[in-house]
């Protein structure tokens, strides 16, 4: 019995489960309504639902409340089972008419990142994502107040010619980061000289060199420097871990040819 039941908890059969899932929801989706392949997705994503939820009494009956919570990836595993359990009404009550039943089932997906335990050196990498998150803050923050900035500037130059892109901050704030990214910047730029020149402005020429200076001043402060400049920061910290083991074989290295030297010496 006690082999069964480690069997059930063990990772290679979880995974399966856990891949037979997102399976089975995604094909669901695909299935017209109401057909025997939609239904048969419909059971299987139901007993998968089921063994997660067997797996997680399993668990905690075999590491107490407290070992079982204590354990990070429990409690993520434990949360998506909780989200996972409206599901469980499905063959009784028509739950598609309520929406937050598809939200919640839609929570079901990041059971996928279950998946990342899996990885080599899983802790090595998780630690350098949150050093190069810490490092970027200051950066990120920089990059948010000139869209902030710009996308105000933006809106009380560009409203009346380009409201779609430009007519109120939020709207305006979308486009610059959109101008960040260099995809399809000029194409915004061209489509304000355009209006511009069609407004029957006294002096378009002025207004359209104006644009063409402020869009390039976006991209090269934004795009070209900004983003570069988090990517930077967001990689030498990723590869911190592997510049600091250097410098320490290094250290090593020089105080041995210091030791061989001063021996040389004497």
């Amino acid at each position: 019995m006690r082999r069964v039941v480690n069997w059930l908890v063990s990772d290679r059969l979880v995974m399966t489960v856990i891949v037979l899932n997102a399976t089975a929801l995604v094909l669901h989706e695909m299935a017209a309504p109401e057909t025997p392949s939609a239904n048969l997705w419909f059971w299987i994503d139901y007993c998968c639902v089921v063994f997660f939820l067997l797996e997680s009494l399993i668990k905690i009956q075999q590491d107490g409340w407290v070992g079982y919570w204590d354990n990070n990836w429990n409690r993520f595993d434990f949360t998506v089972v909780v989200l996972s359990l409206p599901a469980l009404l499905g063959p009784f009550l028509d739950v598609s008419q309520f929406a937050f039943v598809l939200i919640l089932r839609l929570g079901r997906l990041f059971r996928l990142f279950r998946v990342l335990r899996f990885i080599p050196n899983l802790d090595h990498l998780v630690n350098g994502v949150r050093r190069a998150l810490r490092a970027s803050i200051g950066v990120f923050l920089a990059l948010i107040l000139i869209n902030l900035i710009l996308a105000v500037m933006a809106t009380l130059l560009f409203r009346d010619l380009d409201p779609d892109h430009f007519g109120n901050p939020i709207s305006s704030g979308y486009s610059i980061f959109q101008v960040f990214t260099v995809e399809g910047w000029n194409e915004i730029a061209e489509g304000i000289e355009e209006r511009a020149r069609a407004s029957g402005e006294s002096d378009p020429g002025l207004l359209i060199a104006g644009t063409r200076l402020f869009f390039v001043a976006a991209v090269l402060i934004g795009g070209i420097l900004g983003l570069s400049l988090a990517n930077a920061v967001f990689v030498d910290e990723m590869m911190m871990d592997n510049t600091e083991i250097l410098e320490r074989k290094v250290d090593a290295l020089t105080e041995e040819l210091r030791r061989l030297r001063d021996d040389l010496k004497t």
